[in-house]
């Protein structure tokens, strides 16, 4: 009696005991049931029932709660967490005029489920652009953009779904989503494995890759590594060290020079790393501020191996696609097929349109490209001060001022 006592005081003990993290009375109590269960189950077994059913029988009583006590007690795998990572979009020096077209890094690992944030850090425009290998790259004013976190590859339409941050021109009459600039960011999810290419659909010769891993894969590098890489890289590009953006322009003339009859529109050069193609561009007009006589003739040359440029005096607007010559003014090709005018007063309205080197030919099958309208030349009769600019670059500074002195007397 006195035992049967004692152990009831001890279960209403256990009943008032809180949960913890520590063994119960009850947990006591559960463990010392489920000990007991394989006796008495034996117990039960020798006696009732014939040997050839014995362990059929027991089956049920003695493995199935042992199965489920394991599942429920079984510690859940871990599974990965998706990692947002971060890179940048172009660099440039502090006056703007040196822009580093390129992503960087332009290289990145990453695991399937992960996603990158691309931050816009320069003001010239460009895109974030993933193109389906089936479908043809697109025009960039006709990409309004995808919603930022977009999925690439599309798990709906992976073979024709470009995902892209907007391409249109802001200074395009008509356009309701402009290319981000400086300040801006841009995410894309990767939810699939596979290597994808990456470009800009303003600048050819920008282009990146990222490498989507199996989700349990080990990555070679982290996040740190690619800060510093696209530190090195953005240093490299825009101090030109090899110095050959300097020698391309040392043909023309000294900067307020009498005799510079010579001004680069631009200077730039490609290089390249395993994962794509980069391009520095000098935005800027070599020499700047130009002195001749009147009657003299000035020639832009566009130095830069991708970047168009133009030369536009007065308050000529830009037309997407068009050249814009005014009627008025004599406009003809020289023998080498540049374009000439006479630009009489800094009231007439003037510009070369595009100036640029021509695109890159096919490696093999498929039309020569034709050659490249880079150069514009222009004469001033008259006495005057003529203002000019780059209609796509001047929001950078790409400006320029022809000075034209009176005729020397003859003697």
């Amino acid at each position: 009696m006195q035992h049967a006592v004692h152990n009831h005081a001890t279960i209403r003990l256990a009943n008032r005991t809180d949960v913890s993290g520590r063994v119960t009375a009850d947990e006591v109590n559960l463990d010392r049931f489920h000990n007991r269960i394989p006796k008495v189950c034996a117990l039960v077994a020798a006696t009732l029932i014939p040997s050839s059913l014995r362990w059929m029988s027991l089956f049920p009583v003695l493995i199935v709660p042992q199965v489920l006590w394991a599942a429920q007690s079984a510690p859940a795998i871990p599974q990965p967490t998706p990692q947002t990572w971060f890179a940048t979009v172009g660099a440039q020096s502090n006056d703007k005029g040196r822009q580093a077209l390129a992503f960087l890094p332009n290289e990145i690992w990453i695991h399937a489920g992960d996603s990158i944030t691309w931050r816009f850090d320069v003001d010239e425009v460009h895109t974030v652009t993933f193109i389906p290998d089936s479908e043809p790259r697109p025009f960039f004013q006709m990409i309004t953009g995808s919603l930022s976190g977009s999925q690439f590859p599309d798990p709906k339409l992976p073979e024709t779904t470009v995902v892209s941050s907007p391409g249109q021109l802001p200074d395009i009459p008509g356009t309701q989503h402009p290319a981000f600039v400086k300040g801006a960011t841009f995410t894309v999810n990767f939810p699939t494995p596979g290597n994808y290419k990456q470009v800009c659909l303003f600048h050819n010769n920008m282009t990146g890759v990222v490498h989507v891993l199996d989700e349990n894969a080990p990555l070679p590098y982290n996040q740190d590594f690619y800060d510093r890489q696209a530190a090195d890289q953005r240093r490299d590009l825009l101090s030109d060290r090899d110095g050959r953006s300097v020698a391309a322009c040392r043909e023309c003339a000294a900067h307020d020079s009498l005799r510079a009859r010579v001004v680069a529109a631009g200077t730039g050069e490609i290089s390249a790393t395993a994962g794509g193609t980069q391009t520095l561009a000098v935005m800027r007009f070599q020499a700047d501020q130009i002195f001749i006589r009147a009657g003299d003739t000035v020639e832009w040359t566009n130095q830069n191996p991708v970047e168009p440029h133009t030369v536009t005096f007065g308050t000529v607007s830009f037309v997407l696609g068009t050249s814009p010559f005014p009627n008025d003014l004599t406009m003809h090709p020289d023998p080498d097929g540049a374009l000439h005018a006479v630009i009489t007063s800094p009231a007439d309205n003037v510009s070369s349109g595009i100036i640029s080197a021509a695109a890159e030919d096919p490696n093999s099958m498929g039309n020569q490209k034709p050659l490249g309208l880079t150069r514009f030349r222009a004469t001033f009769p008259n006495p005057g001060t003529f203002p000019y600019r780059c209609l796509l670059h001047d929001d950078v500074g790409m400006k320029g001022v022809v000075f034209v002195f009176p005729k020397v007397p003859s003697q």
